[in-house]
């Protein structure tokens, strides 16, 4: 029977088969090593399948590692903008590749395993000429850091320094630059830019803004339903922050048009609210205060800080004693724990000075609060 090299594709009635699997054929030993490294994950190997393995498949489809432990053991995850992480590829492609030093995936794993992978790789390009050790490896000897964690470690005083390192590096600072030089130059930025650069530094941490957080109104976070509405959108954030530049980003940012840059980069974000929070997030609507306003806890706002805005439009301003602040508060906080409420229409009732009949029409309220709920809308016409 004719069949096809599952390597080279050439036709041959004598082909042999895969000893493991038993389902692909061969034409030679030399098309079988070469199709190992896809051909293991779908065959039956004699040796347990390991990150180095996932490894030379990315080296193979010159492609950044998929499998999350990969980025983890070879570096990946510590090279944080995508620069870093093509000479990184680059460097493990000139390690790897038969044509150039040919180091398999077995000798790269027991280097890892023993702790000795970033001395190895070293070792392995100085055996070659200079002129043939490419521009990734000079890179290499300056980043050593990405395959030595614990070198990194050390230039972190506590977990705060970690994380400014983390978005200094991701946002294209230098690697040299110590914690107390990065936070003197974040200071330094624009207001816009360093607003940026610190909710980078949230993001690359795996967290979000929280409701007693100051990004949690201007990156949109407010305009969500719930809390597991907001991990959703700090995931779509963790996404678009890995496709676009650290520029791009405070460009949009600074010009209203984050939503823009969600699309452009093909990210989809289903957040009911998002576009009227982040098309004008310096002149936002004062409902989003209030609802930053009513779901924080006396721990989280001690003082009970609120805008102006907020005050003036939503009633407190009538409040004569701290109980009718609290009491206020409540049914808003009640309001806002609803899923099904528009906050929108909220504003609306604002606006139209009909805060006590629309809140009325979705809650029983006692007659108090008509007094409390009064404010100075509608504005007169100015003819």
């Amino acid at each position: 029977m004719v069949r096809e090299c599952n390597a080279c594709g050439e036709s041959s009635g004598t082909l042999k088969r895969c000893s493991g699997c038993h389902k692909v054929w061969y034409c030679s030993v030399v098309c079988q090593k070469s199709h190992w490294v896809p051909h293991i994950f779908a065959c039956k190997p004699r040796r347990p399948i390991t990150t180095a393995d996932h490894l030379a498949l990315a080296v193979r489809n010159n492609l950044f590692p998929q499998d999350t432990q990969t980025c983890e053991d070879y570096g990946f995850e510590r090279a944080f903008t995508v620069e870093n992480r093509s000479k990184l590829l680059g460097l493990y492609i000139g390690l790897m590749d038969s044509g150039l030093i040919g180091i398999p995936p077995k000798t790269i794993n027991d280097w890892r395993v023993k702790g000795v992978l970033a001395e190895e790789i070293k070792a392995a390009y100085y055996k070659i000429p200079a002129e043939f050790r490419g521009e990734y490896f000079p890179w290499f000897l300056q980043n050593q850091h990405i395959l030595n964690p614990s070198a990194a470690d050390n230039q972190s005083n506590d977990k705060g320094d970690a994380m400014v390192l983390h978005a200094w590096r991701f946002t294209g600072g230098a690697e040299t630059d110590t914690p107390t030089d990065i936070r003197a130059r974040i200071n330094n930025m624009p207001e816009d830019r360093r607003i940026c650069h610190l909710f980078y530094t949230i993001l690359l941490s795996k967290w979000h803004p929280a409701p007693f957080d100051d990004l949690w109104i201007p990156f949109g976070f407010c305009s969500c339903a719930c809390e597991e509405e907001e991990t959703y959108l700090g995931g779509r954030y963790q996404v678009l922050i890995t496709k676009c530049t650290f520029d791009e980003f405070c460009d949009a940012f600074s010009s209203s048009r984050i939503l823009d840059l969600f699309r452009k980069n093909g990210i989809d974000v289903d957040v009911r609210y998002l576009a009227d929070v982040l098309q004008n997030y310096d002149m936002h609507k004062s409902v989003w205060d209030l609802k930053q306003f009513a779901i924080q806890t006396d721990e989280q706002n001690p003082e009970g800080r609120m805008v102006n805005s907020v005050a003036c439009d939503y009633g407190f301003m009538n409040c004569r004693k701290d109980a009718e602040v609290q009491a206020l508060k409540k049914v808003y906080k009640t309001f806002f724990e609803r899923h099904d409420v528009d906050p929108l229409m909220l504003h609306d009732a604002a606006i139209r000075g009909n805060i006590f009949g629309y809140l009325g029409s979705l809650m029983k309220l006692n007659r108090k609060y008509e007094r409390l709920m009064k404010n100075p809308y509608p504005l007169p016409v100015v003819e």
